[in-house]
């Protein structure tokens, strides 16, 4: 959600405005668009009522699922204030004094956002395992210079990064984006009034036009960018953009003067709100054309002025409270929904929420008025400083609140190259009794091993090989084919293709190369791997790229005619996740037929495919488990087979495609306990995916077992 933004001193930047006697505000002026000196009690009740949704979202998902789109009211609020103040300016002086707006937005927003940022990142580095910790660290940084929703939408199409928990600054993305916007408005005013001089055009006609034309392109480009990869376009400025402009756009429009026309444009833009708040889910397209309702419906109250009803609702003493500290109010709710249950070591309880709820209000009170109003307006400190001043003190701030962060990520980094270089010389010395040696003779023992568990649980999430040459992940959809082992003298030669549980297997495929002489191609990508049936994607950008890459998969094994075998390697998903039917049993029918065809399709049958059975399918949780318990996590953290070895379909594939054939490597995860924690080694980087320590333990029972199945 936004920071409530303001369009002048006295109409945004005052809080709450009431009276000594906390009497209701009067109503200053009728029309839609505010001057200089008019306070507008209606959107204080929209502040309210968005940041209430939202914070209310947030607590209890499943029941109020449309929240979130009080970040979209904020935003037409926005727009709407800070384009009529700017509007006001450059139509009275021909200029914008860029500095001094600047300097306003400064010490409106920095000083509590600093706080906030500052005591979550000392509360998170006391209370958070360190996988959770430096992820929330770097977004720390990113929020401090305003590029947390750049960090997000860069997350949400890394793969890697896809099991990135929730961080507790992970709500800042809404304020990086209005403060783009804050930086990028004027200026974009500046240069429509410039050639507006030039060719003798109105200056505010001309900002008008320019202002509509960003908000359509802006619009399209949403709808456009939403239908093919909604997660990048949840958190670009460039998808919003078009919220604030409709906002602009309002504050520029000609007075609505007629009352019972406003009452009942007032009326029809809150049921858009709330029937947007209700009825909107996790499963709507968002932002798109679905941000239309709740952003035209704010409009339309916008639009309707100060002289209808919600300006009485907006007065109430309740309503004018909570929308003048409603800025605090989003930035205190969030981090104690995240930061609680590291402490209580469980999930939220109802009266744990309710008490967030209360104790954010008390919070967000206090810091308005103890915290922000002091420095932004008291003579002694920022309310009379110069924009170079204020410029200075904000720009030391961030600094000194994104140190502490940055020394401990550096410091930690060095720790973990120290932890590092102790991985690669245990796991040199080939020790046959760490890593999956230990499943496989059970009585095994080696003292050398006594209090050692590598990787540091801390760097689990981080032990893979990158190798983006044997990788293809979002929209692009090339086949990159990487070569391991020697590439022109080699015994045997396979073919291993997959999604990223195909690439997880690197290590193991670089230590058999270098073992047995053979060339291993590796051709892998995210959620996508060797079938004919339709995959289900996040996006229908992803699902076009993983079709096209299946298509070129299809087409190279083709042209290879030197191939001993070709390994295919799935994933262990939910058939949710993988394809869009909802019928179960005609879902893994879908599956396992739809692996059968593609093995069955290669030019040459006489290749026989292998395929792999995947390794468990563990919750996230576990990683949280082993940094806590340690070597004990090897009990503590174990489930039942039962649970985590969902069927995939690939024998019941192997059974029915001609020359298929099963390795099954279960026995090197599972007894009848999946254990996160093997002969001193820990199995998982998210749960699903192997770290690439215990991946080199694999490497000599994987290459027996296709040896097995080769020399058949």
């Amino acid at each position: 959600m936004a920071a409530p933004a303001s369009s002048s001193e006295r109409l945004v930047d005052t809080p709450v405005f009431v009276d000594p006697q906390g009497k209701r505000a009067r109503i200053r002026r009728s029309a839609s668009r505010p001057d200089g000196n008019a306070f507008r009690p209606d959107i204080q009740m929209l502040r309210a009522l968005a940041v209430l949704a939202v914070v209310l979202f947030h607590l209890w998902p499943n029941r109020l699922t449309g929240g979130y789109v009080g970040v979209d009211v904020f935003f037409v609020i926005s727009g709407f204030l800070i384009t009529s103040h700017l509007i006001r300016e450059i139509d009275a002086s021909g200029r914008i004094a860029v500095g001094r707006f600047w300097a306003r937005r400064a010490k409106r927003l920095l000083p509590a956002a600093l706080l906030v940022l500052g005591l979550t990142a000392a509360t998170a580095i006391l209370v958070m395992p360190p996988p959770a910790l430096a992820q929330t660290l770097r977004e720390v940084v990113a929020s401090v210079f305003y590029v947390e929703n750049w960090a997000l939408a860069q997350n949400s199409v890394d793969y890697m990064a896809a099991d990135n928990i929730a961080s507790p600054v992970q709500h800042f993305w809404t304020l990086s984006v209005e403060e783009q916007f804050y930086i990028a408005l004027p200026l974009i005013m500046m240069l429509i009034a410039a050639g507006a001089r030039m060719l003798r055009f109105s200056l505010v006609r001309s900002i008008m036009i320019g202002l509509t034309a960003l908000t359509v392109l802006s619009f399209v480009y949403s709808v456009w960018l939403t239908t093919w990869s909604e997660s990048t376009a949840y958190f670009s400025t460039a998808t919003r953009l078009w919220e604030f402009g409709v906002g602009g756009l309002v504050g520029m429009a000609p007075a609505l003067r007629r009352r019972g026309l406003a009452t009942l444009v007032t009326a029809a833009g809150l049921a858009m709100i709330i029937v947007a708040i209700a009825s909107y889910g996790p499963d709507t397209p968002f932002p798109g054309y679905a941000a239309a309702l709740p952003v035209l419906g704010t409009a339309l109250v916008l639009y309707a002025g100060a002289a209808t009803f919600a300006t009485k609702i907006g007065s109430l003493r309740p309503i004018a409270v909570v929308g003048g500290i409603s800025y605090a109010v989003y930035l205190w709710h969030w981090p104690p929904i995240v930061l609680l249950p590291y402490i209580t070591g469980h999930p939220l309880t109802t009266v744990e929420k309710l008490a967030i709820l209360a104790a954010t209000l008390v919070a967000a009170w206090l810091s308005t008025r103890f915290w922000e109003d002091r420095i932004r307006f008291s003579p002694r400190l920022l309310g009379q400083a110069r924009p170079l001043t204020v410029a200075l003190v904000v720009g030391l701030g961030m600094i000194i609140v994104a140190a502490v962060p940055v020394v401990v990520l550096v410091n930690e980094a060095r720790q973990a190259e120290e932890r590092g270089a102790l991985v690669a010389e245990i796991t040199s010395q080939n020790l046959p009794c760490f890593g999956a040696g230990a499943m496989v003779d059970t009585e095994c023992s080696d003292p050398s091993l006594d209090g050692v568990l590598l990787p540091a649980p801390e760097d689990a999430p981080d032990d893979l090989e990158p190798r983006p040459d044997c990788w293809s992940n979002g929209p692009d959809a090339t086949l990159n084919v990487c070569t391991i082992g020697d590439a022109e003298d080699y015994e045997r030669r396979l073919l291993v293709v997959g999604d990223s549980h195909a690439k997880a297997l690197l290590s193991a495929l670089e230590v058999i190369a270098a073992e047995r002489g053979w060339r291993i191609d590796l051709a892998s990508r995210a959620s996508c791997y060797w079938t004919d049936h339709d995959l289900r994607q996040k996006s229908q950008e992803l699902t076009d790229a993983c079709e096209q890459w299946r298509s070129n998969l299809g087409e190279y094994i083709g042209t290879q005619d030197d191939l001993d075998a070709i390994v295919a390697v799935k994933a262990r998903r939910s058939l949710a996740d993988e394809i869009d039917m909802a019928n179960p049993a005609a879902a893994m029918s879908a599956v396992v037929d739809g692996m059968a065809s593609a093995w069955d399709a290669r030019s040459s049958t006489s290749v026989p495919v292998i395929a792999l059975v995947d390794n468990p399918r563990m919750p996230p949780s576990t990683v949280d488990c082993v940094v806590r318990e340690h070597l004990r996590a090897a009990e503590e953290c174990a489930l039942p087979a039962s649970e985590v070895l969902p069927p995939d379909g690939v024998r019941e594939a192997a059974a029915i495609a001609e020359n298929a054939h099963v390795v099954d490597l279960t026995r090197l995860y599972c007894d009848d306990l999946c254990r996160p924690v093997i002969g001193n080694a820990v199995v998982y980087r998210d749960g699903r995916h192997l770290t690439d320590t215990y991946v080199r333990t694999i490497a000599p029972y994987l290459a027996d077992e296709i040896e097995a199945v080769l020399d058949e």
